[in-house]
């Protein structure tokens, strides 16, 4: 090789070279380099006790079991029952609740007692009635290394037909049913349109509704009735009882107003 073309081969080799020993990566982009992996995605943290618990869907009503409660009973998950009972009365959910699927457990009431609901922001007061049905929303496990209190018994939080919430001493509760449960009188102006419009297509309902019309017309806005008024709500409302008990379906209710 002559003294002419060695430089021209030295700065040919230069400009080909990649990284150094000692230096950084070529600033040359390098072709068909794998894209970057893309971040996993954090994984949810499960709430602290204490904390609340995230908002549940109300267009989907728990069929499940929750954890936690005392032995035999069958309540729905915490986040759905601060749904339900976390501002004004639900009755279109306590239907459905109520049905004959339904998987929750029943108790009722041994006494007569006003409630209120102790455990979330609801403010209804409940006149609860002897021998009234109620579905159970909690009645957690006794906690055995805690200070036990009275019986030790944990209180029950349940509801009415009327979607009410209301907390209630494990001493006002019986597990046995009664010969004839009473109910908590359904609040048919406050149901929404389809949930109406389904229980309509019953021919007692939509009777017992025609009937309820001609009596409660002229109704003040008081709110005073007169008793063949309040009888044709009874009348109204054990028809509805008798077609959610006896398995008639309830149409999935509309997102809270």
């Amino acid at each position: 090789m002559n003294r002419t073309t060695l430089p021209a081969i030295v700065i040919f080799a230069a400009a080909c070279g990649g990284a150094s020993s000692g230096g950084g990566a070529s600033k040359e982009p390098v072709a068909n380099a794998a894209p970057p992996a893309p971040a996993a995605p954090a994984e949810s943290t499960p709430a602290k006790e204490g904390e609340p618990a995230p908002a549940a869907d109300t267009g989907t009503i728990p069929d499940k079991c929750a954890d936690g409660q005392a032995e035999g009973i069958c309540a729905p998950p915490r986040s759905f029952v601060q749904t339900l009972c976390g501002t004004y009365p639900k009755p279109e959910l306590a239907l459905v609740m109520f049905s004959k699927k339904s998987p929750f457990t029943r108790v009722y009431m041994n006494r007569n007692m006003e409630g209120w609901y102790t455990s979330g922001q609801q403010s209804t007061s409940a006149k609860l009635i002897f021998d009234e049905e109620l579905v159970v929303l909690t009645h957690l496990k006794v906690n055995k290394g805690g200070i036990v209190i009275g019986s030790g018994a944990t209180p029950y939080d349940v509801l009415r037909l009327d979607g009410v919430c209301s907390s209630v001493e494990s001493e006002a509760i019986s597990l046995r049913r009664p010969p004839s449960p009473k109910y908590a009188l359904v609040p048919w102006q406050q149901l929404e349109k389809n949930v109406k419009d389904a229980l309509l297509a019953d021919a007692t309902i939509a009777a017992a509704d025609v009937a309820r019309r001609k009596e409660c017309k002229g109704t003040t806005s008081l709110g005073v009735v007169s008793p063949k008024c309040a009888g044709a709500d009874d009348r109204l409302s054990k028809a509805i009882v008798d077609y959610v008990k006896n398995g008639g379906e309830i149409p999935t209710p509309k997102p809270p107003r």
